[in-house]
């Protein structure tokens, strides 16, 4: 995994390249052991409407630990009710073509993804670069946690909605203009000269 500083990611962004944004829910916190539940994640790139992925994985509900039943409150009968992880897996990495992906705490669910995908059968994620939220908050001196961060960017949290992996991955796209907003140079704010 080679991290994006904040510094690329800005100007990656403003030089069109789309990434995937995303999020898992898991059932427990051991990348060996533990399986993803659910993937929430969206396409961002510039000047375009991001795109959205959203689907949970078949998993043995008895692997879910208390805490992680806890976190995610996802309804037995949907994970279930899911299709099995070689399909979803299979559509998600084909739905990235592959971008470059941002997370909050990326190591966590970039170490899942390629778990799960190697679980599955499949080759790990083809793209090793990755841009996390937490490691650009840390580095600024701001709060750690996404709900901390969002409070301290003014981006609003419905209720209980965290640990939902969209509704997480479209907190952190609202957190993530803001920071880039804060951090554009200033050499990217072009005016006309006549």
């Amino acid at each position: 995994m080679r991290h994006i500083s904040l510094e690329d990611l800005v100007r990656r962004y403003h030089s069109g390249e789309g990434f995937v944004v995303f999020d898992t829910e898991t059932t427990g916190l051991n990348t060996y052991h533990d399986d993803i539940i659910e993937i929430g994640a969206m396409v961002w790139e510039k000047g375009k409407d991001p795109v959205n992925f959203q689907e949970l994985i078949k998993v043995n509900t008895a692997k879910i630990s208390p805490e992680a039943w806890a976190v995610h409150q996802i309804p037995e009968d949907e994970i279930l009710a899911a299709r099995n992880p070689e399909e979803v897996l299979k559509d998600f990495i084909d739905w990235t073509e592959n971008r470059s992906i941002i997370a909050h705490n990326a190591k966590f669910d970039y170490d899942f993804l390629n778990s799960n995908l190697i679980k599955a059968g499949m080759k790990p994620y083809q793209n090793d670069d990755v841009a996390c939220t937490l490691v650009y908050a840390r580095e600024q001196g701001k709060p750690g946690k996404l709900g901390e961060l969002a409070k301290h960017y003014n981006v609003s949290v419905e209720g209980d909605n965290l640990h939902r992996a969209l509704y997480d991955v479209q907190v952190l796209m609202e957190v993530l203009n803001k920071i880039m907003a804060e951090n554009e140079p200033e050499e990217m704010q072009y005016s006309l000269v006549f």
